[in-house]
């Protein structure tokens, strides 16, 4: 019974450690709907170039309209996302940067935020060190 339980806590926290080494990339694209409006297309029409290959999420609605694009094995970034060719009526395909607002990583955003909280928490951490070393 000692042994099974051994094994049944290594193999939870192998897995556990092996699911967390996904190198997964995440990317927001944002758009101007009265942009989109312009053109006649919208986050849908767009998102249907990237079902085939990727996981996709499309978000429209009163706020700017957005696509949410998963890369599984992380090997690409803002620029060549936004140089891909996408359809946006049918006898029409551009790169993705001149109709995206804004093309966002979101694993190197979520690092730069954690850093920038370390750095706001050691900053604040040594002042606090210092009061107490003065009273």
């Amino acid at each position: 019974m000692k042994y099974a339980l051994i094994i049944c806590i290594i193999l939870s926290v192998s897995f556990h450690a092996l699911s967390k080494g996904t190198d997964e990339k995440v990317f927001l694209v944002l758009f101007d709907k009265n942009e989109l409006q312009k053109i006649e297309t919208s986050t849908a029409y767009i998102e249907l170039n990237f079902l085939e290959r990727f996981p996709t999420k499309s978000y429209s609605g009163h706020s700017d309209a957005a696509i949410l694009i998963t890369i599984p094995q992380g090997n690409m970034d803002e620029c060549q996302i936004g140089e891909t060719m996408v359809q946006i009526n049918n006898s029409t395909w551009i790169p993705l940067h001149e109709i995206a607002f804004r093309i966002i990583d979101l694993a190197e955003s979520r690092h730069s935020y954690q850093a920038l909280l370390g750095k706001e928490h050691g900053s604040f951490k040594a002042k606090n060190q210092t009061v107490r070393l003065k009273l």
